[in-house]
Formats: structure tokens, C-alpha cells, sequence
């Protein structure tokens, strides 16, 4: 793996994640509203990888009680899995608004709060028995909370995502995101409540896909994710990508896609493409300025999309590394392509 380029992505995608350092409310917890289900029976074995990104077969020989969480995915869909009660520490929740508006009442009750990964010092003195993360959260380098090994070896199990590497994957769909869902629910004994959860983000998608397929068109449509001198894009092979795709729209960029590097577009070539659609990854506080940049671009006043007034603004955390969260991506996206079946 070229770790090289691999820091740099995950500094890009960490950019949006981290902008300041504060310790949240430690008093302990609430009781959780409603208990979790231990349905299945232990042990289970769970398959992930290491550090290095081999594949590794993990036996949980019991749910974990003291689980820390690093980033919104994980906090998110343990949250939504009924875990609140067990979990000892979060970090990487750039903005408690990004949270649902359920969460955003459960994340203060949260025993730690960081908005940067725990040191691997701060995580050893709590204990856990139970660490979900990203890849690059276990590299041993900077900003790292240990190795798979570390932990390992302290008979701790690690459960990371590679979907925030996806950049090195060749394509990176939808059912990445459940397998995420149903693994951490397998884990912590939910498997019942991650089922459904997944069933619900399934049927959303078909819904959608259906009354797509019924209109028989297919808008081209360019995904952003950040517009500079040229475009960063989201190209066909990439979670946003596979969505717009499923949704009936006509992804464009598969020209430029390119495993492993940023996938850039001039603005020349989108000018070329003329898309009917576009969607530029935002943050719901900075949509109006993100917004603006699209329409009052000099090289784009041309374009269908910008002329039609159909540029929309996506929140990063729904298409990188969203879990749970992917089931607003369906959304809005299907509401910028088939916005006549939602009014």
C-alpha cells in the first residue's frame, strides 16, 4: 500500500472532521431508554483487518461493555444500536449539529468527548474491551490510538472501516455501509435492530430506484467534492457514485477514475459534459457559500445545472464513511434528481 498517498487522503477526509480540541461532560451517563437485546448467541467471530489491512478473523467471546468510538460513524450507529450506555469515549464529531436530532441529545450525556482520536496513553487508562474506528486510526502513526497488535496483545478487539481507504478499493457500494451496520451490531449483541436498520436504508433505495426507472430519463449528473482551480469529483466507482447510479442518474467522471489518487476533473471537460444535476459536498452551516461558489463561478454560468438552478449541497459525513447516516445520502439525493415526486 502506498502509505504515502494513504496519510494524504486521510488527511483530506480528517479535514472535515476536526477543527478544534475540547473535552466533553464526564459525569457518568444516563440510564439508556431502552436496553439493548442480546439476541444472539456468543461467541461470534466477526471479520475485519489488521493494521496492515490483511484480512483477521475476531472471536467476541462476549458483548463489550466499555466500548470507545472514534468518529461520527461509529458513534452514530452505536447509538443507534442502543449502546449508549456502554460506551466509555467518542471523538471525531466535528460539530454536535451533524448528529441527528436524536443524537444530538444522547452525545452530551457521553462520559468523554474529543473532537481529536484519543492517544493510545488516554485509551489504555480507561480500559476498553471493545475499540470501533477507522483504518488510519491504527497505524501507529500520528493522531494514532495504537496498532491492531498494541491492542491485541492486551486482549482488546479492534473493529475498523476500511471504507474512509476507499480510495484504494476499486469500487466502494452500499452494502459496504450495512456490512459496517450488521458487523457492529453482531458484535455488540443487536443484531436484531441492525437488521432493521439496513432493511430500512434497502427499501428507501428501491423505492426511490423504482420511481426512477419509471420516469425513463437518466440526468447527467456531476458530483463535487471540492471545486478549485480544477474539480474533485466523485466518480462512478465511489459510495456517492454508486447511489446516484442506483437512483436512475447518469454519474459522470468514469474517465477520470483513477484507484488510489484524487480523481480530478477540469473545468473544461465539465463544461464539455454539461450536467443537468450537480451535487458539491458541504457542511450544512457553510451550504449557502458552498452553494454560491458553484453558481457564481465564472466557467460554469453555462452549464444546464447552474442555469436550471439545480445545484444541491450534500453533508461530507453522509458519503464518507456514513454508516447509519448513508440513508440521508439516499435522500437527498433523490430529492435533487426526482424533485417533482417530493413535491
Amino acid at each position: 500500500m502506498n502509505w504515502k498517498r494513504y496519510a494524504q487522503i486521510c488527511l483530506m477526509g480528517a479535514a472535515f472532521l476536526i477543527g478544534g480540541c475540547g473535552m466533553g461532560n464526564q459525569e457518568e451517563p444516563a440510564s439508556s431508554a431502552a436496553a439493548i437485546r442480546q439476541e444472539q448467541a456468543f461467541p461470534v467471530v466477526v471479520e475485519n483487518y489488521d493494521s496492515q489491512g490483511n484480512g483477521v478473523a475476531t472471536t467476541y467471546e462476549k458483548p463489550p461493555q466499555k466500548i470507545i468510538a472514534l468518529w461520527q460513524n461509529s458513534v452514530e450507529t452505536l447509538l443507534e444500536l442502543g449502546a449508549k450506555d456502554r460506551i466509555v469515549a467518542v471523538s471525531g464529531v466535528d460539530d454536535v449539529r451533524h448528529l441527528t436530532e436524536e443524537n444530538q441529545k444522547i452525545y452530551p450525556t457521553l462520559p468523554l468527548m474529543t473532537k481529536y482520536t484519543l492517544n493510545q496513553e488516554t485509551a489504555v487508562t480507561l480500559h476498553p474491551d471493545f475499540i470501533l474506528g477507522w483504518l488510519f486510526d491504527f497505524t501507529g502513526r500520528a493522531n494514532s490510538i495504537g496498532t491492531w497488535n498494541f491492542w491485541h496483545e492486551r486482549h482488546v478487539p479492534v473493529y475498523m472501516t476500511m471504507m474512509n481507504n476507499a480510495e484504494f478499493l476499486k469500487k466502494h457500494v452500499i452494502e459496504d455501509e450495512l456490512k459496517y451496520i450488521e458487523d457492529v451490531g453482531k458484535i455488540i449483541g443487536n443484531s436484531t435492530k441492525a437488521t432493521e436498520i439496513c432493511e430500512d436504508i434497502q427499501n428507501r433505495l428501491k423505492t426511490y430506484a423504482d420511481y426512477g426507472a419509471r420516469q425513463n430519463t437518466h440526468p447527467k449528473v456531476l458530483l463535487i467534492g471540492s471545486l478549485a482551480k480544477d474539480l474533485h469529483v466523485y466518480t462512478p466507482r465511489t459510495l456517492p457514485g454508486d447511489i446516484v447510479t442506483r437512483l436512475g442518474g447518469h454519474v459522470l467522471g468514469k474517465e477520470v477514475e483513477s484507484v488510489g489518487n484524487t480523481e480530478i476533473m477540469s473545468l473544461e471537460t465539465a463544461v464539455a459534459e454539461n450536467p443537468d444535476i450537480i451535487f458539491i459536498q458541504s457542511k450544512p452551516e457553510i451550504d449557502d457559500e458552498t452553494l454560491a461558489s458553484v453558481y457564481t463561478h465564472p466557467a460554469l454560468q453555462e452549464i444546464s445545472a447552474v442555469k436550471n438552478k439545480r445545484v444541491y449541497a450534500i453533508p461530507f459525513y453522509t458519503i464518507r464513511c456514513p454508516a447509519v447516516r448513508v440513508r440521508d445520502a439516499i435522500e437527498i439525493f433523490a430529492r435533487g434528481l426526482y424533485p417533482k415526486h417530493f413535491n
